[in-house]
């Protein structure tokens, strides 16, 4: 595009697509020549270069990128609407009746950390920690507790 194009550009303005997320966003003629930002992603972008760059026709839009999946939501097959966990509540139940003094439901639900409090907490007092495991093993069962992800417990 050459100098006489881009002067009949700035008599008017310009519909561009955003390079960053594809979207088209109106350039106003006094704008063409210095930096502006998409109104929907905020990137920067020089619209007389990217003029330049594009086909002279009409610019093609730029397909957005993909997001990437969450490392921590649904790393097994979700319910079909997605709004339980796939961790099962008589499970997490009977473990903490059974094993709650060492924290096994804990581990279970995706709390490492607080399972591992359980066992130190069930050594330094010779069991008497137990009970706290017990009383979640049947929160758990009346289905009062939720996952690491925050999500109530499937039945």
């Amino acid at each position: 595009m050459n100098g006489t194009q881009l002067d009949i550009l700035d008599q008017q303005a310009v519909t561009m697509y955003c390079p960053q997320c594809g979207k088209p966003m109106r350039v106003a003629s006094e704008h063409l020549r210095a930096p502006v930002a998409c109104p929907h992603c905020d990137h920067a972008i020089t619209p007389w270069q990217t003029l330049e760059a594009a086909d002279e026709t009409a610019p093609r839009p730029v397909a957005p990128p993909a997001s990437p999946p969450s490392p921590t939501r649904h790393r097994f097959p979700p319910d079909l609407d997605g709004s339980y966990s796939w961790r099962n509540r008589w499970v997490a139940g009977v473990l903490g009746i059974l094993l709650g003094s060492f924290g096994v439901h804990r581990f279970y639900l995706g709390f490492p950390g607080i399972g591992i409090l359980q066992i130190f907490l069930t050594f330094m007092t010779f069991g008497i920690a137990g009970v706290w495991g017990f009383i979640e093993g049947v929160l758990c069962l009346v289905g009062a507790m939720r996952d690491a992800e925050g999500l109530p417990l499937r039945e």
